[in-house]
């Protein structure tokens, strides 16, 4: 909420923070958890009765204990927003994001303590509307529209409260908010309105108060706003922003001493305030005192840099001349800068344009060769050389289907030409596949029967056939005419390692080495040989004799690192990883194995920076901006990471898999408008990218949009021929609407074309929605005779026989495949609610205990054994259990019940309220729903 309409509050923040700075960070005890437990629930009781300064003190308390008690950290950022200290505020969230709370939750929190700073393109940018639980959505749509207002965008403002109002009528301060936006298109009445109805709440705002005063004021009716704003006074005569309005009212009045008055009410509390500082000073200049007055402003001037030559413009062929010649002597950028000027003025000159296609090819930008060679096919169709080019664009680009598309229009017009077949072998492999590139290259070499390089193609695509006995005859004959070279004595060394022959391979390695004591590749192999044999020890030996030898050879660096890696000694590692990388600091292959070892070692903040470092030096490589942003994903940073996704996107050959890339890290942060977008685009650069269709779809189900969603499978179904999925994903479709009738006939359909455990727990859920809960357990029966080793199916006929009323056959199931799985955290859950329904009380508790230690981090299992513990009378012990639950998962209507009923039987039922409020406020079906409404029915 903005400032202006800021409740502040005094509060010693910066003696706060000085004494939580002092705090070690010992090894946190089970005493010490207790301890933060025990005063962060005091912190919470002082913060429910607006007592921030005890607030503060039992959060230093709480976190003296436990430096990283999450629940305190949250709250202090809460307390520090209602204090209106935004900065202070985003630094604990930032540390709660950083050790796992939840976002849906921080989203809210991260957003006031945005507007508090003013920080609205950052607020935009990272919170944006999704698929949330309802209430917070509706304050996302709120704080987005003061985001909004903010940068005086109304439309856009007016539009994100209305939303708000749309998803909780009710919601005051978002009419307050439309009011505001009236009040600023000059439409006081409309205004006036909103306020009016916004006073209507049963919570009394000052706020509103302040508003309608400022109106007032606006309008001339001066008496009108002083009794507006000491309305607000009345509430709270604390409240900063009113004083502030009063004291301004009372400066137009002239009644200079009641407004200093209220002015060094606010200085007191916060001396550097600006604009009581301002009033101060108007104050003063009535009274003939003199003060200084700031303005700053500062002009950008932007220039255009246009150095035009004539005598290049009255002769094109010298900008094709200096294109060539650049290009011939490797200046790719003033070549290509001259090849794109003389185009402007020659658009239709072949030449230039396969010149300028090869050039960015050299320059690693397939794109861009695809572009301009598109145009020259277009021109002059049936070109060899441009086909080809356009092929190998497309190849490098990952779209293998149109490169040998263009590949075998080029062996059709030149079907002798040996190049013609390799070509297009190459692309069959891309493609994997290997006995169509095996037949081009039997081609290739019937028309080039001395090609080494046709040949090494060849064995290399029997090798990935499986044909590793026709490989070994190919490198053979290779060998025979050329007995003394180590690099095709290695290649057979390879393929008789291949076809299992280790023995020999082994020899010949050697013999490689014989012949050429710097075949590295042959040193490395016959290491990797060592380690399968067991001979880890010898492997190390051997790598290290030879860089005695070769001391800066960053390749056996890497090899040394590899084999501490996978041997588990993961410091031994990245020594040398680093040793490699200091040597070659330019090589993003060796950048991937620090960073990777860096994460496995739990260092993601340096393997972030070590990231980041290279791209200061490598700003277009895309790949270290996907690594970035999976790091950043997994230190729980997602705004980070798309911006890093985006960078890949930008740089990217192959769009289509980054931006699939970027719409999942999307999708993770709920922005689900930015995910479609992401995807619809990615479909657009590969329209055969089953994944994108997939997770559009997936979003179609998510909005019951079964029209869309329908369009969609459409051409997923071509390109998913003879796979159940899109059956399965159709049933989906119809099940999200409610049509378990067609969503029976889908899922039939789909395990018609072969067995889906999908499809059956698909199948099985249509059942159930429909009353034919039996007929499901019978085809489930039926699947588990079939497939005995489907827990995710046994899991669901025992959730099935409870459904049916049959708890006790459910509990006999659950035991039965415990005595096959006794370690199985769902399972152990599971049976602890069936056990506890069953009076089983003490089993019930101690399989929930043990699922819980076997998984310390599930909500769902925290929930389950807070609320045996609750139920049987140690509210105690559940309450920090649902406090955890909440901070992974703040959404959770049933464990917000579940807390809510604790708190009652600890003695606290005005917060229990509360808490029961936002979980029947929730759209989301939960257990024990009805009985929460009797429930908060009963505490009126």
């Amino acid at each position: 909420m903005a400032l202006d309409f800021m409740k502040l509050r005094t509060v010693t923040i910066a003696a706060f923070i000085t004494m939580a700075m002092t705090i070690g960070a010992p090894a946190v005890t089970i005493a010490a958890g207790s301890e933060a437990s025990s005063a962060y629930e005091k912190a919470l009781t002082s913060f429910h009765e607006e007592k921030y300064e005890e607030t503060f003190i039992h959060l230093k308390n709480a976190l003296k204990a436990d430096p990283k008690h999450i629940p305190s950290r949250i709250l202090l950022a809460e307390t520090l927003i209602a204090a209106g200290d935004g900065a202070g505020a985003e630094i604990e969230l930032e540390f709660a994001r950083e050790h796992g709370a939840d976002m849906d939750r921080l989203s809210v929190l991260f957003g006031r303590a945005y507007v508090l700073q003013s920080k609205y393109d950052r607020l935009l940018e990272t919170i944006r509307n999704g698929n949330r639980d309802r209430r917070i959505e509706t304050e996302i749509a709120f704080l987005r529209g003061e985001a909004y207002f903010g940068q005086r965008k109304l439309a856009n403002a007016d539009r994100s409260y209305a939303m708000a109002l749309e998803m909780t009528p009710d919601y005051h301060i978002a009419k307050l908010g439309r009011a505001k936006v009236a009040s600023a298109r000059k439409q006081y009445g409309k205004a006036m309105e909103y306020i009016d109805s916004a006073l209507e709440s049963l919570t009394p705002d000052p706020n509103a108060w302040i508003m309608k005063s400022k109106i007032y004021k606006i309008r001339g009716y001066n008496k009108e706003a002083l009794d507006a704003v000491n309305e607000a006074l009345a509430i709270d005569d604390s409240h900063l922003a009113a004083r502030l309005t009063r004291a301004a009212l009372y400066i137009d009045q002239r009644q200079l001493d009641q407004a200093e008055e209220d002015v060094d009410y606010i200085l007191d509390l916060i001396p550097q305030e600006p604009r009581a500082k301002y009033l101060k000073a108007v104050i003063r200049a009535a009274r003939g005192k003199e003060e200084e007055s700031r303005a700053t402003m500062s002009e950008v001037i932007n220039t255009l840099r246009a150095v035009p030559d004539e005598v290049m413009k009255a002769n094109p062929s010298y900008y094709y001349l200096a294109g060539l010649t650049n290009f011939q002597f490797g200046n790719l950028d003033e070549a290509r800068q001259f090849l794109q000027d003389y185009l402007k003025m020659e658009r239709d000159d072949v030449s230039a344009m396969r010149v300028l296609g090869a050039l960015e090819l050299q320059a690693e930008d397939p794109t861009a060769a695809s572009i301009v060679l598109t145009n020259a096919d277009r021109t002059q169709p049936n070109n060899p050389t441009i086909l080809t080019l356009l092929g190998i664009s497309y190849l490098e680009m990952g779209n293998t289907t149109k490169a040998n598309r263009y590949f075998e229009k080029v062996v059709r017009l030149m079907p002798d030409s040996a190049q013609s077949h390799t070509n297009l072998a190459r692309g069959k492999m891309a493609a994997g596949s290997m006995q169509e590139a095996i037949q081009s290259l039997i081609q290739a070499e019937q028309h080039n029967l001395d090609s080494t390089t046709v040949k090494l193609l060849l064995a290399q695509a029997y090798q990935r056939a499986g044909e590793h006995e026709k490989a070994i005859e190919i490198v053979r004959g290779l060998k025979d005419k050329a007995p003394d070279n180590s690099f095709i004595n290695e290649l057979y060394a390879t393929a008789l390692g291949f076809a299992g022959k280790r023995e020999e391979a082994r020899t010949y390695l050697e013999k490689a080495i014989e012949l050429d004591p710097n075949n590295l590749n042959a040193q490395i192999r016959l290491a990797r040989m060592d380690v399968v044999d067991g001979k880890t020890d010898q492997a190390i030996a051997r790598i290290k004799k030879k860089m005695e030898e070769l001391p800066d050879a960053y390749n056996l660096m890497v090899e040394l690192g590899d084999i501490y890696k996978n041997t588990g000694q993961n410091e031994q590692a990245l020594l040398w990883y680093r040793k490699a990388y200091s040597m070659d600091s330019n090589n993003a292959i060796t950048l991937s194995k620090v960073v990777g070892m860096l994460e496995q070692l739990g260092e993601l903040d340096e393997a972030i920076k070590t990231a980041d470092e290279f791209t200061n030096r490598f700003p277009e490589d895309k790949d270290v901006y996907t690594m970035i942003g999976d790091l950043q994903m997994k230190a729980n940073n997602p705004n980070k990471a798309i911006d890093a996704y985006e960078l890949a996107v930008e740089y990217s050959i192959n769009r289509g898999a980054a931006l699939m890339t970027l719409a999942r890290a999307e999708l993770a942060v709920r922005d689900r408008q930015g995910a479609e977008t992401s995807l619809k685009k990615a479909i657009a650069w590969d329209p055969e990218l089953k994944e994108a269709y997939i997770a559009l779809v997936h979003m179609a189900i998510e909005d019951k949009d079964r029209l869309n969603g329908l369009e969609l499978l459409k051409p997923l179904r071509r390109l998913t021929e003879g796979s159940p999925a899109a059956d399965i994903l159709e049933g989906d479709l119809h099940m999200a609407v409610g049509d378990t009738a067609a969503a029976e006939k889908s899922y039939n359909a789909a395990l018609k074309v072969g067995d889906s455990p999908l499809a059956m727990l698909g199948l099985f859920r249509a059942y159930k929605d429909s009353g034919q809960l039996s007929k499901g357990i019978a085809r489930l029966k039926t699947w588990l005779a079939k497939y005995p080793e489907d827990l995710v199916a046994a899991m669901t006929l025992g959730t099935a026989y409870k459904l049916n009323g049959q708890p006790q056959k459910a509990l006999s199931h659950y035991e039965e495949l415990l005595q096959h799985y006794p370690n199985m955290p769902a399972l152990l859950n599971n049976a602890a609610n069936l056990h506890y329904d069953q009076g089983n009380t003490d089993k019930a508790l101690a399989y929930a205990q043990k699922a819980l230690a076997l998984a310390p981090e599930s909500v769902n299992i925290m929930d389950t054994l807070a609320w045996i513990e609750t139920r049987n009378g140690n509210p105690e012990k559940a309450l920090p259990l649902l406090r955890k639950a909440l901070v992974i998962s703040y959404s959770s209507p049933e464990t917000k019940y579940h807390l809510a009923v604790t708190l009652d039987k600890l003695g606290r039922r005005s917060e229990a309220r509360k808490m029961l409020a936002e979980a029947l406020q929730s759209d989301q079906a939960f257990d024990g729903r009805d009985e929460a409404r009797k429930l908060f029915d009963s505490w009126k």
